[in-house]
């Protein structure tokens, strides 16, 4: 089992370490996808701490299908291309 799948068993848990440790290993990629995206610092900001809350809130809807880090970016893409629209 990789790191981040241990680490995602184990915030699934209930273990706060483990989810915090879980969102500081993306945090920045999703911040670098957004700001590519979205081209404002601000902006990039503010839909990075979006995703994460999402990420964080539907932990338990990944099915382990692909890695971690895909659906994490699949999320984040989803979100952003929501936020261009609008």
């Amino acid at each position: 089992m990789s790191a981040l799948n241990e680490l995602v068993a184990r915030a699934r848990g209930g273990d706060a370490a483990a989810l915090d440790e879980l969102v500081r290993s993306v945090a920045d990629d999703v911040y670098g996808l957004a700001l590519r995206m979205l081209w404002h610092p601000q902006d990039a900001e503010d839909a990075t701490q979006e995703i994460l809350v999402r990420v964080v809130t539907r932990l338990s809807t990944f099915r382990g299908d692909a890695a971690f880090r895909t659906w994490v970016f699949r999320v984040a893409a989803n979100h952003l291309l929501t936020t261009r629209r609008r």
